[in-house]
């Protein structure tokens, strides 16, 4: 148990220990948690360059032109999903690089350099070999994507819809209905 020497001493420190203070460290430190980036609630990490983003933001939003308010959730996902996807794929070109360096520097039985497809076939084992990160990374993309695909079919098949109901309109309906 500690003494009461020790507590008051813990109590001083602790005052002395009150996190960051300024803008950029409590940015810093909202980073803490952060791994790989796949699920960050900030859209453009540290490595990446915010005017790419808002470049890709711009032309989806120009191609997609959202009409309403749920419209433009829809294409809000889609940025977002499309944007983490391309994180992704970007994540696993560079690993399948790193591990075909790997490959291609490690001593080779044959004096024939490996074709195409046997190296990249070796990159890959030398990567499941380290662990499954590689299949996981993988797979969110495989998910981000059909994501991206459902959410599109959503958007159209919302336009469709509404397209469907204002040619079916008829204004003399709501003459009857409102004369009743």
């Amino acid at each position: 148990m500690a003494t009461e020497k020790q507590i008051a001493a813990n109590r001083r420190n602790a005052q002395k220990c009150t996190g960051p203070k300024t803008r950029e460290g409590k940015f810093k430190s909202s980073l803490n948690a952060l791994k790989h980036g796949l699920y960050a609630h900030q859209h453009i990490l540290q490595t990446e360059d915010e005017s790419v983003y808002q470049n890709y933001v711009t032309e989806v939003l120009t191609q997609l032109e959202p009409q309403n308010t749920i419209e433009l959730e829809l294409v809000d996902a889609f940025i977002q999903a499309s944007w983490r996807r391309r994180r992704i794929a970007a994540i696993i070109n560079q690993r399948m690089n790193d591990a075909i360096d790997e490959v291609l520097s490690s001593p080779n039985d044959t004096t024939e350099p490996p074709l195409p497809a046997q190296l990249t076939s070796q990159a890959i084992a030398t990567l499941e070999a380290k662990g499954s990160s590689f299949l996981r990374f993988e797979a969110h993309e495989l998910r981000l994507a059909n994501f991206c695909q459902r959410t599109i079919f959503r958007l159209y098949s919302l336009r469709k819809q509404k397209t469907r109901n204002e040619t079916n309109f008829d204004p003399n309906l709501l003459r009857k209905v409102a004369s009743h």
